[in-house]
Formats: structure tokens, sequence, C-alpha cells
């Protein structure tokens, strides 16, 4: 398969997926919530570099002018480097606190989501450290073909031709989308949750089953 049939197919696949994946978990019962705990500091760090990575690509994808104009000044342009650079750090140390958390109580299919979540963050690190100018990088080459996407008309060209890291970067962005239904979602946030006094760990969730 072609990089560019890849890039046409991948991502209305892992939208079907997902909304299939959706529609399962809406027609499983959940079990009861639990009280609300406090965060953990990793998980306050993914919060806060989540926030500020999808910021950038939300507002990229929504206002390209808006934000090319803004980065055509140098200061401005590198202080939103600099910004999603922390940002992006941030959810990295975070997301990888919480996979070795999963990891280390056996729950692997929760680590294994986790970890490529980590793999993704470390390729957008990457993209900003190795290649620089990410924020202009996305403008150019990924925005352009995500609406494309959007417009049912995908385009890969530009995409097909840019460097491999960037290239699955997009890729395993759209593996997530399609995983992400069928991760147990409650599991996986309450990984970041404080927990109770008596266990001293700060990475320890409070205790999923209500009864051994």
């Amino acid at each position: 398969m072609s990089d560019s049939l890849l890039f046409s197919f991948l991502p209305y696949a892992a939208v079907v997926t997902a909304v299939a994946g959706t529609v399962h978990r809406l027609t499983v019962r959940e079990p009861t919530r639990a009280p609300r705990e406090p965060w953990t500091p990793a998980g306050r760090a993914v919060l806060a570099g989540g926030v500020t990575v999808a910021l950038n690509h939300l507002l990229g994808l929504a206002a390209p002018k808006a934000m090319q104009a803004f980065s055509a000044s140098p200061a401005r342009l590198f202080t939103l480097e600099a910004v999603s650079l922390i940002g992006g750090l941030l959810l990295g140390w975070g997301l990888l606190s919480l996979t070795l958390r999963r990891a280390r109580e056996g729950q692997w299919l929760q680590a294994g989501f986790l970890g490529l979540l980590v793999a993704q963050v470390l390729t957008g690190l990457h993209i900003a450290v190795a290649l620089r100018w990410a924020s202009v990088w996305y403008l150019h080459l990924a925005v352009p073909y995500l609406r494309s996407v959007l417009a049912f008309q995908p385009d890969a060209t530009l995409l097909a031709q840019a460097p491999l890291v960037f290239q699955v970067h997009i890729l395993c962005g759209f593996v997530l989308l399609a995983l992400a239904p069928f991760a147990r979602a409650r599991k996986v946030a309450r990984v970041a949750l404080v927990p109770p006094a008596s266990e001293p760990n700060l990475l320890a969730t409070p205790r999923e089953e209500t009864a051994r």
C-alpha cells in the first residue's frame, strides 16, 4: 500500500472503528463511579501538558491563517514553540509515569495504550527539537492534509514527502483515535488519582475492586 493510499484510507478507518467502539461502550453497563480523589503530580502534568498541546493543534487546525500571522514574528514563534515544548515535556513525563504504574500493576492492556500515547508524544518532541519550528511544519504540512480529510477529499501529496517521523506522528494519532473507545477510560483516568492515606505511593490509585 502506497503512502498516499495509506494516508487516504487510515483516517476514515480510524473514525469508523472509533464510532463502533463508542457505540459498543454506550451499550455496555458501566460500574458505579468511585468517589472523587485529588490528582497525583503525574496526573496534573498530563492534564496541563495535554491541554497545552491540544490547544496548539486545534487552534492551528481551526484558524491556520491566524496562527500563521501570529507565527510571522520570530519572538512570538519562539514563545509558541517554547510553551508547546514545555507542554509536551509535561505530557510525556506524566504519561510515562502512569504507564510504568500500570505495568507494575500488571495492567498490560492499559499500559500498552498509555505506551502508545508516550510514543506519540515522543515523536512530537522529536519533531519540535530535531526539525525545529514544529508549529510551522504543522501549519504547512499537517493542517492542509487534515482539512482535506475533513472535506472528504484526502490529499496526502505533501505529507507523503514529509520526514518519516512526521508521518509516523500522524499515523500514530489515527491509531490512537481508533483504539481510544476500547480503552477502559475510567481505569486509565483513575491511575492519575492520589491513593488513600493508607497507601504511601503517590502514583498508586484507590483500589478498583470494592471487595477482595
